[in-house]
């Protein structure tokens, strides 16, 4: 059986890794937002980033996001 103090160290990793990855997102947004706007295709948006045509497509419309900056 694991002791208190591993487990407690594994929920604090994870707790770290979930706050990294959050990160990643929000910086993976901007960067997928500014590409999109300076005219790069959605199709080439996803193949450099390893998503679907329709994760990008989401994500600009979940960010309210045109060709144009605001």
């Amino acid at each position: 059986m694991a002791s208190k103090n591993t487990l407690e160290t594994a929920a604090a990793a994870l707790r770290e890794a979930q706050a990294a990855v959050h990160t990643a997102r929000r910086e993976l947004t901007a960067v997928i937002v500014t590409a999109y706007q300076a005219g790069e295709p959605a199709v080439r948006i996803a193949e450099r980033t390893g998503t679907s045509v329709i994760e990008i497509r989401n994500l600009l419309a979940a960010t309210q996001t045109s060709r144009r900056a605001r």
